[in-house]
């Protein structure tokens, strides 16, 4: 469930509908008494929450972040 949660939150991030997958990860929090928004892989966590569109393709595409 961990791996939904950035995309999730990429999605949310750049103004994309994801109401599917959060009820899908609302429903795993529950079946899993567990808060992945709270523990899982945050776009924080990565280190990716401040890139725009094109910084995260280059730095998916090339492994590095532009300067």
């Amino acid at each position: 469930m961990r791996a939904r949660l950035p995309i999730a939150a990429l999605g949310r991030h750049f103004g994309v509908s994801v109401r599917g997958m959060d009820a899908i990860i609302r429903l795993a929090c529950i079946i899993h008494r567990t808060d992945y928004w709270r523990r899982g892989r945050t776009l924080d966590k990565l280190g990716i929450d401040q890139m725009s569109v094109g910084e995260l393709t280059r730095y998916v595409n090339e492994g590095e972040e532009m300067e």
